[in-house]
C-alpha cells in the first residue's frame, strides 16, 4: 500500500517527496477535493495525508471517507508556517 499526500503548500510536498511520499501540491479547491475522492477509490493507497489547510477545505468529503470506508487512513499533518 502506497502513502499519498495532499498539500497546498510546495514544500510540505517537496520534502514527503524526498522522503519517498507521492505527494501532490494543489491550490484550487476543486482540485483538492477531487484528488482526495480519487485517492480514497484507488485500492492501493492505504494512507492519505493531509494538511490541516487542506483538511478544513476539503473537510466534508474527508469525514465522508473516514465513515463509510475501512481505508484509506486519513492523518491530518500541520502547516509548515
Amino acid at each position: 500500500m502506497r502513502m499519498v499526500c495532499i498539500s497546498k503548500e510546495h514544500d510540505i510536498a517537496i520534502g514527503l517527496r524526498l522522503a519517498g511520499v507521492q505527494s501532490f501540491s494543489i491550490t484550487k479547491e476543486d482540485e483538492m477535493k477531487n484528488k482526495i475522492k480519487e485517492l480514497s477509490k484507488d485500492s492501493d493507497v492505504g494512507i492519505i495525508n493531509v494538511t490541516e489547510e487542506v483538511y478544513e477545505i476539503a473537510q466534508m468529503e474527508i469525514e465522508d471517507i473516514i465513515k463509510n470506508q475501512e481505508l484509506p487512513l486519513i492523518v491530518k499533518i500541520p502547516n509548515s508556517k
